[in-house]
């Protein structure tokens, strides 16, 4: 990858989520497609069924980007079940000034979803992302 005339690595990227059926895991590969694009190095992993493998990437990426559904006007029970499995993370400092992001979706036409990004953006504070 070429900026500004110098050659840099790639950006390594995360994109963590839950899908309880199915959209949010649309969005994530939409989110993926759009890292790939730009020249990132991706790696797309569903929070429900991660292995060592996908810890070890998730503290070795350069940024993370969490996804979750909106349920109940917040994240999903897959999600805050994934986010409970990251205590150890937080008090080692494992994701530290990574860059985060997030996104979500719902059925719902309310506002339940900017309940749901606070969240989300908690969550990478708590990490000090």
């Amino acid at each position: 990858m070429s900026h500004n005339g110098s050659d840099i690595a790639a950006p390594t990227v995360a994109i963590a989520y839950h899908s309880g059926f199915g959209h949010t895991a649309v969005l994530a590969e939409a989110v993926a497609a759009g890292a790939r694009e730009a020249g990132a190095h991706v790696h797309v992993t569903a929070v429900d069924r991660m292995t060592e493998e996908d810890w070890d990437i998730l503290d070795a990426v350069d940024g993370i980007v969490f996804g979750s559904a909106t349920y109940m006007g917040n994240v999903s029970a897959g999600f805050q079940a994934f986010a409970e499995q990251t205590g150890r993370r937080c008090l080692n400092g494992s994701w530290r000034d990574k860059v985060a992001g997030g996104f979500t979706n719902s059925g719902a036409k309310s506002g339940d979803k900017v309940n749901t990004l606070v969240s989300l953006a908690i969550f990478a504070a708590q990490h000090h992302m």
